[in-house]
């Protein structure tokens, strides 16, 4: 891999200056506009729903993002070979641009969730795209700090997307909060063309066969959509149905994708024998745990504790803050002590999950906080080094398509988890949610084998710091 940036001063005031400094802050606007979206979308669900009914299709502009996002990300590869970087990434703004206004003037429910779809598949494209640009522009050094401020983004998200929300919920026009996307969408295009060098680098050769995939996006988008109604149905029977189907679907798309020529994922997506198909298992568990953990976190502190809604969003904001204080104290490691960074994430999680799930049913807040600070911490103690290393794993000519599977499959793991989450804690006798015993007793089945998944990272985490890098790739 030859990156474009080729001086490797890694200080911040550095990395936001010069050319390198533009694409930096156009890596930084696409994430923006694709967590903002993410979460702002549940604040103003009730108001959207009391201004245009559809109460029975309350989580659907969710998981609709969701899907559109997964796929979105899966797309980058073919999009930039066809279209050129510059081009594709202009185009998946002015979609997100267009997503945003039918958002914002859906005149049903319909409507916004068509309009849901398509912005969560400009989403996709640009936080795919952003990490595709960041690991063929910027070295390896460069890199940890790059995907470090991307993580800062997503803490200052976590945090401005309900006040945005909240507001305009509060005046009753939640459409505000989609009629603010178009502006930032329109300087993020206008940017792309006048600042984003449309020259070498753009993750190898173009390849031998320029049809799209539309089958296998097609396979995978249905997959996800099957996992999506697994999700929210009440129907037992419905949900052990609707999984299988879903992993049925999803494995046949990985599998078509590995034997096309125009992939959409790497070489070795899903082997353990490769350095990318260890690193992208991890993405996958860790986001089907994390999932778990807040979908039902803010219902055990207000039912089974009793905690207001302020308290409920300290937490969330602890586990963010330690995700954040975590990225940014590794992202200049290398050599062993990246190594060790790797492995103590997932290993600060499961201690962290211990510790929430100890406590879940006992007067122990502060405990229970701290546990949720730890997880938070080793949430972002492995999560950049280890995009980073799999940016570094890649091959040559796959750049960009191992780069954009990493935010597509995490984003699969959200969708398997929260499918997960509710089939257990339906199973476990969580009822309407409204009894201490019963919702103290779900929650502790679900963050108990949520650990199954998370020790599974681990151990996989373990292999993946032995494995050699890949062929042509050295470490720091």
């Amino acid at each position: 891999m030859s990156p474009e940036s080729q001086t490797e001063s890694t200080s911040w005031g550095d990395l936001l200056r010069g050319t390198d400094g533009v694409i930096c802050w156009l890596v930084i606007l696409a994430t923006a506009l694709h967590a903002l979206q993410i979460l702002v979308i549940a604040i103003i669900m009730p108001t959207v729903v009391a201004d245009l009914g559809g109460a029975a299709y309350y989580t659907w502009p969710a998981m609709l993002y969701t899907i559109g996002a997964i796929v979105g990300a899966a797309c980058v590869g073919p999009l930039w070979a066809a279209a050129g970087r510059r081009n594709a990434f202009a185009a998946s703004a002015a979609v997100f641009l267009i997503g945003s206004v039918g958002c914002a003037l859906a005149p049903d429910m319909a409507i916004l969730n068509i309009a849901r779809m398509v912005q969560g598949f400009a989403g996709g494209l640009l936080n795919g795209g952003g990490l595709a640009l960041i690991s063929v522009v910027f070295g390896a050094a460069r890199r940890k700090r790059v995907l470090a401020l991307t993580q800062g983004v997503w803490m200052v998200a976590q945090l401005m997307g309900p006040v945005v929300g909240g507001a305009f919920a509060e005046i009753g026009w939640w459409r505000g909060s989609f009629w603010v996307m178009p502006p930032l969408a329109a300087l993020f295009i206008t940017l792309v063309y006048l600042k984003l060098p449309a020259g070498p680098g753009e993750g190898g050769p173009r390849p031998r066969s320029t049809r799209f995939p539309f089958v296998r996006l097609a396979m995978l988008a249905a997959g996800v959509f099957a996992v999506g109604l697994a999700g929210p149905t009440e129907s037992p029977a419905l949900r052990w149905g609707l999984m299988p189907v879903a992993v049925l679907l999803v494995g046949r798309a990985l599998w078509l994708d590995h034997r096309a020529e125009n992939r959409l994922y790497p070489t070795g997506a899903v082997s353990l024998f490769s350095p990318i198909g260890p690193a992208l298992w991890i993405l996958f568990l860790g986001g089907m745990v994390q999932t778990a953990v807040l979908l039902f976190l803010p219902l055990l502190l207000q039912v089974v504790h009793g905690v207001t809604p302020l308290f409920i969003s300290f937490v969330s904001i602890v586990i963010s803050f330690g995700w954040t204080v975590g990225t940014f104290a590794v992202s200049g490691l290398s050599g062993r002590r990246e190594d060790l960074a790797l492995v103590a994430g997932p290993v600060l999680m499961i201690v962290g999950l211990v510790g929430i799930t100890i406590t879940a049913q006992l007067p122990l807040l502060v405990v229970l906080t701290v546990a949720a600070l730890v997880m938070g911490v080793g949430i972002g103690v492995h999560f950049v080094l280890l995009q980073a290393r799999t940016m570094g794993n890649a091959r040559p000519g796959e750049e960009r398509i191992t780069a954009a599977a990493m935010p597509s499959i995490r984003a699969l793991g959200t969708a398997f988890g929260a499918a997960a989450a509710g089939l257990l804690s339906t199973m476990s006798g969580l009822g309407d949610a409204t009894d201490p015993l019963a919702v103290g007793n779900a929650i502790v089945l679900v963050y108990g084998v949520n650990l199954v998944p998370l020790i599974a990272a681990a151990a996989l985490m373990i292999w993946l710091v032995r494995l050699p890098p890949a062929k042509g790739q050295g470490r720091e």
